[in-house]
């Protein structure tokens, strides 16, 4: 088997990674949320600790739209995340003719 003939794979592989990557969350929220829970303070003031390293733009929006309830600005992030995952998907495809090869004549 060689690249070219699993190359559709990579590329569905590709972009599906592509998207999961932009809505990374759940591991950064549960860390965060662990280490948030000590006694040294809130939840909410506490997220993306230590120092902000787990805090993902995922996970900032939420903490704008459900812990401090700016809904206006969280969407208008959700509207940008969009557009760039968008984007990059979009960009994918466009690039994928030249380096995706689908057989001719199919199975037999």
């Amino acid at each position: 088997m060689t690249l070219q003939s699993i190359s559709p794979v990579i590329f569905f592989s590709l972009v599906i990674g592509v998207i999961a990557g932009f809505q990374y969350f759940t591991q950064a929220y549960v860390a965060s949320f662990a280490v948030a829970n000590q006694p040294t303070g809130s939840a909410a003031a506490n997220v993306g600790s230590p120092e902000g390293s787990l805090l993902f733009y995922s996970l900032y929006l939420y903490v704008q739209g459900f812990a401090r309830f700016r809904m206006g600005y969280a969407s208008a992030m959700a509207w940008v995340l969009f557009l760039i995952t968008m984007l990059c998907t979009v960009l994918l495809i466009r690039t994928s003719r030249r380096w995706v090869h689908y057989a001719a004549g199919g199975f037999r």
